[in-house]
């Protein structure tokens, strides 16, 4: 497994992206976020995620995130879209039960695909 670690952000307590280029040959890219995800982390998470979607299948690991907030939840739609528009999938997967509550109050459950 190849992982390196994409971006740490500014903010108060942040946020660590790691990238597993481990299955690039098949056409996968797993990313692994942990710490809050939050307006700090934004451009970062759109500059990682712009490397990837469209020409890769992602796998977004959640099971590290303390926290994410509104802003993180637009990058993910606008993720999902760019993945489906190119014949990509994105899924989200091992959200904490906050980040799975916040994907469901938001209306996002339906939109996102999220996994356990």
């Amino acid at each position: 497994m190849k992982v390196s670690r994409a971006a740490e952000t500014s903010g108060p307590i942040g946020a660590v992206i790691d990238v597993d280029r481990g299955g690039a040959e098949r056409g996968e890219i797993r990313v692994i976020l942990s710490g809050d995800l939050d307006v700090f982390s934004v451009p970062r998470l759109r500059s990682v995620f712009g490397e990837f979607i469209g020409s890769f299948d992602v796998v977004i690991d959640l099971s590290g995130v303390d926290f994410c907030d509104s802003s993180t939840l637009r990058v993910f739609v606008d993720a999902q879209r760019r993945s489906a528009a190119a014949g990509r999938t994105l899924e989200l997967t091992r959200p904490s039960e906050s980040v799975r509550n916040l994907f469901e109050v938001s209306g996002l459950s339906g939109v996102l695909r999220v996994t356990s």
